[in-house]
């Protein structure tokens, strides 16, 4: 017998980015359902209420796709609001960094606008899988982008060429990718650092926390946002992190900065 050809590690050229890809969508935020062969995969759960939709759209898939597992790109409301009830629900486990987990399960501080934290308050879920840049979840890998908040990260899929980026990048109104705006952003200048790990990086579809999937040309869009990172006018007129919304990370997070 011949001796097997190397797998390749390049996304096939021709496939659709979107193909086995459910965009969910609230007002804001963005969520991602991936249909993988074991199973399916959910990037982000969005505000609680939006739940309800995410499960309708588990039941569309059909119940012969479980859950595998609910990725969390970072601890804001928007993004982690549906997670206590889909876990409770299909008792998929949750993955989320290490910096950002005492916020998702309230057992820490949190970093965010504290006057919509309070408002808009949402049930404590127990991260049972501590991801750290590398780690591999199904057919996702970790990349740590701190700056937006400690534990922010974005998941990607190298087989296919999907960069789920959660909100380290953003695409507004005017169709171009971004940085957060700084009032935001726990550390503005490290999000911007954290664009780097990208460029490595073969990209065939991005999917940001905020705006519209880039389906067409995304490597490209992807370097020039790169590019532009030490060059974007963010404003810096008001903030809304103070004390109470950007507290001091407790004793168990030192040097957040480091991986």
């Amino acid at each position: 017998m011949g001796t097997p050809p190397p797998t390749s590690t390049k996304p096939t050229p021709n496939a659709d980015p979107m193909e086995g890809v459910m965009h969910l969508a609230d007002r804001i935020a963005n969520a991602f359902l991936v249909r993988e062969p074991d199973g399916l995969y959910l990037v982000d759960t969005l505000f609680r209420e939006s739940a309800g939709r995410i499960q309708a759209a588990l039941a569309q898939v059909g119940p012969e796709k479980p859950l595998r597992a609910i990725l969390l790109t970072h601890q804001h409301m928007d993004h982690v609001g549906g997670a206590a009830r889909l876990h409770w629900l299909t008792g998929a486990p949750v993955s989320a960094h290490p910096f950002d987990t005492p916020a998702i399960e309230r057992t820490g501080p949190g970093v965010g606008p504290a006057l919509l934290t309070w408002l808009l308050r949402r049930p404590a879920v127990t991260v049972s899988n501590v991801v750290r840049e590398g780690a591999t979840v199904g057919p996702f890998e970790v990349i740590h982008v701190p700056g937006h908040t400690p534990g922010s990260v974005a998941y990607y899929h190298k087989a296919k060429g999907l960069l789920f980026t959660g909100d380290a990048l953003m695409r507004g109104n005017h169709g171009t990718l971004s940085l957060p705006r700084r009032s935001y952003s726990y550390d503005p200048e490290a999000a911007a650092a954290s664009l780097a790990k990208f460029a490595r990086l073969n990209v065939r579809g991005i999917f940001p926390g905020h705006g519209a999937p880039i389906l067409e040309d995304a490597s490209t869009q992807l370097q020039a946002a790169i590019e532009r990172q030490g060059k974007i006018e963010v404003p810096v007129d008001h903030t809304l992190f103070g004390p109470e919304g950007r507290p001091e990370m407790h004793p168990g997070m030192p040097g957040w900065k480091e991986g």
